[in-house]
């Protein structure tokens, strides 16, 4: 019997959860205040884009589209994924529910900033640019609350340290929420390294509970795909993607589809698939075996 199915007594409303309801509380409070601050879009940034001479068209627009599509299969898939296998994983029935929930929630968060990411595109007709707009800042907002869930489910204790990681986490959401408008305000695209390095300290915990839920060292293969191979090709954008004024389509294109397709794709796909050799594959394997040995003895 799944261990959901046996912790049915277990609180909903338990101490673990008003830290976690302290960390939500400041992380959008964060959020409201940059709604409050922040256009949806600057009129500079409707003039360039209505004149059209950096829309992505043909075959390049419909592999951009593709790409951001396809987290809408992969998402759902490692939600499944990780539904059955963490369950298979942790015996504990108290952290086994604790882990599916934040999971779950913190998968669902990335399809969110995805979307968002996808509206912001939209804006943009597909031409990348790092500028400043609502939607940008949705994408970054919940791609880090998502992998910040994600890496808190993944604890195998609640306590201090772990508490004290989620009110950083917080900490971080709400710094980068105050400096982004300050960064549209002055025109500075710098204002947005502290979400890389926010993103970075999250993919750092993330990896580190991965390996000590599944044991394996290829989960280092996860941060250096969502967060090495995906800056990198984010500094290829801002170096040879060119501008709306001077555009350069096919680099745009190509980096701007390398940068979701090998970054952030791969390394989600990465991750589930060690869940899945881990919690369904092996469970799969040791079940076989024990029944074959049990019919043995028959």
């Amino acid at each position: 019997m799944s261990n959901l199915t046996t912790n049915n007594d277990e609180k909903i409303f338990s101490s673990s959860l008003i830290v976690i309801a302290i960390c939500f509380a400041i992380a959008f409070f964060g959020f409201g205040y940059v709604l409050v601050k922040l256009p949806e879009i600057t009129p500079e940034q409707i003039e360039i884009y209505q004149k059209g001479t950096a829309c992505i068209q043909g075959g390049w627009r419909y592999a951009l589209i593709l790409t951001h599509i396809l987290t809408f299969v992969l998402i759902p898939l490692a939600m499944r994924i990780f539904y059955q296998a963490l369950n298979n994983i942790i015996l504990d029935p108290k952290l086994g529910t604790k882990a599916v929930f934040a999971s779950q929630l913190g998968l669902a968060f990335i399809m969110v900033s995805i979307a968002s990411e996808i509206g912001w595109h939209v804006t943009q007709c597909w031409y990348y640019q790092n500028d400043f707009t609502m939607l940008n800042f949705m994408f970054y907002f919940f791609l880090i609350s998502g992998f910040a869930l994600w890496a808190n489910g993944l604890s195998k204790d609640t306590n201090t340290i772990t508490n004290v990681v989620n009110i950083v986490f917080a900490l971080s959401l709400l710094a980068v929420s105050i400096l982004y408008p300050i960064g549209y305000q002055n025109h500075d695209p710098s204002f947005k390294v502290p979400i890389y390095i926010a993103l970075t300290l999250v993919f750092t915990v993330l990896t580190y509970r991965g390996y000590q839920l599944i044991q394996d060292w290829k989960i280092i293969f996860f941060p250096i795909f969502s967060v090495g191979v995906n800056l990198s090709f984010v500094f290829l954008l801002d170096k040879y993607g060119g501008t709306p004024e001077h555009p350069q389509i096919v680099y745009n294109a190509l980096f701007h589809i390398l940068h979701d397709l090998a970054g952030t794709l791969a390394g989600v796909a990465i991750f589930t698939w060690l869940v899945y050799q881990k919690g369904i594959l092996q469970t799969q394997k040791t079940t076989s075996n024990e029944t074959q040995l049990s019919e043995s003895q028959i």
